[in-house]
C-alpha cells in the first residue's frame, strides 16, 4: 500500500528506477561487465551497452556504396539513337564474325583464369584440438582448441618490409613501438584502446595538417601495404566472445575497404602468466584462447591472415613465460625483439 502511495506521488522516479532495474538484469544476464584491464572504462555494467557502436549495422552500411554507384553509372550510359535499318545491318555485318570468335574467346578467357587460380595461394587457418575444461563464466567458455597460424608460404624479410605497414592496439602494441626497432613503421597504439572505439577514437595527430585523428581517418587519406592489429586483452570482461568476434569482424572489414591492397595481420592476443591466469577468472588464457579461436576464423588465407606470435614467448603450457614479464601481462622490453623477429619470419609477399 506504502509503495502504490508513493509511485502516485513520483510516477517518474519510480518508473525511472523500474527501467533501471530491468535494464539492469537485461545487461548482467549478457554478461556485459565493464572490466578492463588498462582503466576502468565505466563502473556500472547498465551502461557498458554503449561501449558498442552507437549504430552498429551503420559501421557496415557503406560496404556496398561503391558497388551501388558502379551500378548506377552503368544505368545511366547513354546510347545512341539506332534506326531499324541501321540495327539489321549492324547484326548482319557482325553475326558471321560473331559466331567464328566467341568461342575462342571464350576458351582464352577460361585459360585465364585458370591460369591466375593456379598461381594464386590460398592460406589455410587450422585448429589444434584439445580436452576442453568446464567454465562456469558468463564472458567465455573453453573453445577445446587453439589457433594455429594461417599456413602459407611466409618468406623471411629485414626491416625494410615494415616501411609501409602500420601497428594498431592496445599497451601491448604501445611496447612494440617503444622496443621492437621498427623505427620504420607507423604506430596507431593507446593504452586502454578496444574493438568497440578503436576506430574513432581521436588520440592520433595527422602529420598533414596537425589536427587531432582517428584510425579511420588516417586509413581513408594515407595508403598502408601492411596492417598488424592486436586487441583483445581490455575485452575480456566487457561482453562475450560472441560480441567481441561480432566487433572485431566490423572492424577487420572496414580496414579492407579502406585499404583492400594491404595485407592484413590479426595478431593473437598474447597470453598472460601462470600466476595471472590462475588468480583470475577474467583475465585468464581459457578466456584468451576462446577470443584468438573467434578471431583467427576470420582470416581467409588471402588478405587476412592469423598470426600465432606468442609462440616464441609462452612456456609449455601456454602460459607467458614468468621471466619475461614484471607485471604478469606485458614484457620487459628486450623480448619485444622476439615478437619482431617472428613477424619478420612470417610476411607475405606479394610480387
Amino acid at each position: 500500500m506504502k509503495l502504490w502511495k508513493w509511485f502516485i506521488k513520483c510516477p517518474i522516479l519510480f518508473l525511472l528506477l523500474l527501467s533501471w532495474f530491468g535494464l539492469t538484469a537485461f545487461t548482467w544476464s549478457e554478461g556485459r561487465l565493464p572490466e578492463k584491464l588498462d582503466v576502468n572504462l565505466i563502473e556500472h555494467p547498465v551502461f557498458t551497452a554503449l561501449l558498442e557502436p552507437k549504430e552498429p549495422d551503420a559501421v557496415l552500411n557503406d560496404l556496398n556504396e561503391d558497388l551501388d554507384n558502379n551500378s548506377d553509372d552503368l544505368n545511366a550510359t547513354d546510347k545512341p539513337h539506332e534506326t531499324e535499318e541501321t540495327v539489321i545491318a549492324a547484326a548482319s555485318a557482325s553475326q558471321n564474325a560473331g559466331k567464328e570468335t566467341a568461342d575462342a574467346k571464350k576458351q582464352a578467357d577460361t585459360s585465364k583464369k585458370d591460369s591466375l587460380n593456379e598461381k594464386e595461394e590460398v592460406g589455410v587457418t587450422k585448429f589444434l584440438e584439445y580436452k576442453k575444461k568446464k567454465t562456469d563464466s558468463r564472458y567465455y567458455a573453453d573453445p577445446g582448441k587453439k589457433a594455429l597460424t594461417t599456413e602459407f608460404s611466409y618468406q623471411k624479410v629485414d626491416e625494410s618490409y615494415f616501411d609501409d605497414a602500420v601497428f594498431i592496439g592496445d599497451s601491448r602494441t604501445v611496447g612494440m613501438q617503444d622496443y621492437s626497432g621498427l623505427s620504420n613503421a607507423q604506430f596507431f597504439a593507446k593504452t586502454g584502446m578496444n574493438v568497440y572505439d578503436i576506430l574513432e577514437d581521436e588520440f592520433l595527430t595527422d602529420p598533414k595538417t596537425g589536427k587531432e585523428a582517428s584510425v579511420a581517418h588516417m586509413l581513408k587519406t594515407n595508403k598502408y601495404g601492411k596492417i598488424y592489429f592486436m586487441v583483445g586483452i581490455n575485452e575480456l570482461g566487457t561482453g562475450n566472445t560472441g560480441t567481441f568476434q561480432k566487433a572485431y569482424e566490423r572492424v577487420i572489414k572496414k580496414f579492407h575497404k579502406w585499404q583492400p591492397d594491404a595485407v592484413i595481420y590479426i595478431q593473437g592476443i598474447i597470453p598472460v602468466s601462470k600466476k595471472k591466469a590462475a588468480e583470475d577468472e577474467i583475465f585468464n588464457n581459457i578466456n584468451i584462447n576462446d577470443k584468438n579461436v573467434a578471431i583467427a576464423q576470420l582470416a581467409d588465407g588471402k588478405d587476412i591472415f592469423y598470426l600465432d606470435v606468442s609462440e616464441s614467448l609462452t612456456d609449455k603450457s601456454g602460459h607467458l613465460k614468468a621471466d619475461y614479464t614484471s607485471d604478469e601481462v606485458h614484457m620487459y622490453a628486450q623480448y619485444y625483439k622476439l615478437w619482431t623477429d617472428y613477424l619478420m619470419k612470417h610476411a607475405v609477399v606479394r610480387k
